[in-house]
């Protein structure tokens, strides 16, 4: 076995498990140190998108690009290279492999994207609030599943919980309600549809990309939160 990494903490549990490229074995540690970064006094908003993978609450916009639609012809005519193949021949296994190497290849690169988009983000931020999102339930919209699973949302947070758990940082999910329609400026509510991408209020006259907003709304939201409990 090649070790990608010196073990830490105390091994727990073993998983072996077969990828396209050969097997992988994958230890779980208990009592792992932290590794605290230093404090930057920094707070963040994320509002999770589909134009753009993030948008944070000062403004910034993370762009991600679309690893699976990218890499949707080369997917196609891999799968029916299989469906072409005799069945048990050595030729269809061959078709398998190559089909889900492919698979791999797309399944990594947003993998990668994610461990640098949360690494980041854990660097500059003491605190990064979220939307608790169900996306479980999200993808039941046909029209914008492929482009949700593409995106990849909950391994994402998987990501960034763990690396801020690491880092000594904190990470917390508000409820998602109102977070787009809610304006930023004076808190009343701005009716409009997944196709209107920019926030007017006609009371305060605050004026912003509507992902922008919602990133402003989670953060005070998460904020009020943290309040509460203390």
């Amino acid at each position: 076995m090649r070790w990608s990494r010196p073990l830490e903490g105390t091994p727990k549990t073993v998983t072996i498990s077969r990828e396209a490229d050969g097997g992988y074995v994958t230890i779980s540690c208990a009592i792992i140190s932290v590794q605290p970064l230093p404090a930057t006094g920094r707070e963040t908003g994320i509002d999770l998108g589909l134009e753009a993978f993030a948008t944070l609450s000062y403004g910034t916009r993370i762009f991600h690009p679309g690893w699976h639609r990218k890499a949707e012809r080369a997917l196609k005519t891999a799968h029916r290279r299989v469906t072409r193949r005799k069945k048990g021949s050595n030729r269809r296994r061959k078709a398998v492999t190559l089909l889900a190497k492919a698979h791999q290849k797309v399944k990594r690169q947003r993998a990668d994207f994610h461990h640098k988009t949360a690494l980041a983000l854990v660097r500059q931020n003491d605190t990064i609030y979220h939307e608790d999102l169900r996306v479980a339930n999200m993808v039941q919209n046909h029209h914008l599943a492929k482009s949700i699973s593409d995106a990849g949302w909950s391994q994402f947070l998987s990501i960034l919980a763990y690396k801020a758990a690491c880092a000594d940082r904190r990470v917390v999910g508000v409820n998602p309600a109102f977070t787009s329609q809610r304006c930023s400026g004076c808190g009343v509510l701005v009716q409009k549809g997944l196709s209107v991408r920019w926030h007017a209020c006609p009371e305060c006259g605050t004026s912003l990309h509507r992902d922008h907003n919602a990133a402003k709304n989670i953060e005070r939201a998460g904020q009020a939160r943290r309040g509460a409990v203390a």
